[in-house]
């Protein structure tokens, strides 16, 4: 829904030309609307009582990592006593 409403045309110098597989999932998320909610089928009344919509990037490897085994209570330092 939120790439159709993207899907202008680039022409000219300065356009903006980016495959359709070159924008990640967060990069397309970063831009939905309230409307685009509604185009996907949620009723205006549960739309009207999100006053934030926020989006979440994308973890890589190292970041999963981190948050197994840096925390006090990790899970993976958790397994290693048992």
């Amino acid at each position: 829904i939120i790439g159709q409403r993207h899907k202008g045309s680039s022409i000219g110098f300065g356009a903006d030309v980016k495959d359709e597989e070159e924008r990640r999932v967060g990069d397309v998320l970063r831009e939905l609307e309230p409307e685009d909610l509604l185009k996907f089928g949620l009723i205006p009344e549960f739309v009207g009582r999100l006053p934030v919509i926020a989006t979440l990037e994308d973890l890589d490897e190292d970041a999963l990592v981190q948050i197994l085994s840096e925390p006090k209570n990790a899970l993976v330092k958790q397994y290693q006593r048992l």
